[in-house]
């Protein structure tokens, strides 16, 4: 894939958008070859830029944090790839018909695109977005004549029927997609960046959505059905382990009373001495090994409609 956006004449172009899966998307779009490629180029020529911008987002956020004792799991930043911005800006134009970006070009691209930087922050349990929150808004102040000023108002995403931990502290947006996180856009060193803060699980979630599903199957419905099951199941770890941190000591000691007649496999006493000493003298290797390669999935379909004969009376030499 990369070679086909390095590659980025006419012919490459093509071969990117079938591989994309976006040639309908790009039709139905008022793009031109030539505008994306003059986006392609300038933003290579930027990319030593906006790398170090991110380099320098990173080191900032995670130095204040640690002055502050902010607790999260882990974070990390990376400026976007080229060929996922000029796929992106098909998909915003020819899918999504976007008015924003209906007159993009080569001049205002970096304005309009503001997630050629993205940090990601992962947290353990959902209650610790707030203090990240509270500590965001502290790095990044209003004032947009600074270096570095929150852009745009921040966005939770979540699902209806979501336990309500943010309450009116930042702007809530539904979704039927499974998908949770909050985003916040802001200016850093020239450049826009995107930050989201999400749990472990919606890590894992998001992950794999974007595996299989978005942003090019969002009409398959069983993709739509697989992910909102997984969506719910990854909502229930995030509320069990929320659950189980507020408890905390004194919650674990008064329940463990209610279970001390669990027991478990003790593996350290367990004898690892099952399989008795066999002697292979004078047996050939040839004797486990079949004449011919074993067809595994008729094997198993033989093996089920002799277990089903067997049921109803009947023998395999009938058939």
């Amino acid at each position: 894939m990369e070679e086909n956006i390095n590659n980025f004449n006419e012919k490459g172009f093509e071969k990117f958008l079938d591989e994309y899966h976006i040639r309908e998307y790009f039709d139905n779009s008022d793009l031109e070859f030539e505008t994306l490629q003059q986006i392609r180029q300038d933003y290579q020529l930027n990319i030593d830029a906006v790398e170090k911008c991110c380099e320098l987002l990173e080191s900032c956020v995670r130095k204040d944090f640690s002055l502050k004792s902010i607790s999260y799991h882990s974070l990390r930043c990376r400026p976007k790839d080229s060929e996922h911005l000029i796929e992106k800006i098909i998909r915003k134009r020819g899918k999504e018909q976007s008015a924003k970006y209906k007159n993009i070009n080569v001049n205002n691209y970096k304005e309009i695109v503001r997630d050629l930087i993205g940090l990601r922050i992962l947290v353990i349990k959902k209650e610790d977005w707030e203090s990240i929150h509270n500590e965001i808004l502290h790095i990044f102040s209003d004032d947009k004549n600074s270096d570095c000023y929150i852009a745009e108002k921040p966005v939770a995403y979540i699902r209806y029927g979501d336990r309500n931990i943010f309450e009116d502290k930042i702007k809530k947006e539904y979704s039927n997609k499974g998908y949770r996180s909050q985003h916040y856009i802001v200016r850093f060193n020239g450049f826009y960046c995107e930050i989201q803060v999400r749990t472990l699980a919606e890590e894992v979630f998001g992950e794999f959505d974007h595996k299989v599903k978005y942003p090019y199957r969002n009409d398959n419905n069983f993709l739509l059905r697989y992910t909102n099951m997984l969506s719910k199941l990854t909502d229930m770890i995030d509320e069990m382990m929320s659950t189980c941190f507020q408890l905390n000591e004194p919650g674990w000691k008064m329940n463990a009373e209610f279970f001390e007649e669990d027991c478990y496999d003790d593996w350290s006493q367990t004898s690892q001495s099952v399989i008795p000493n066999v002697s292979l003298e004078g047996v050939e290797l040839s004797d486990f090994v079949a004449e011919s390669p074993i067809n595994i999935q008729q094997y198993a379909i033989d093996k089920l409609l002799r277990k089903e004969n067997g049921k109803n009376g009947k023998s395999n030499s009938n058939q």
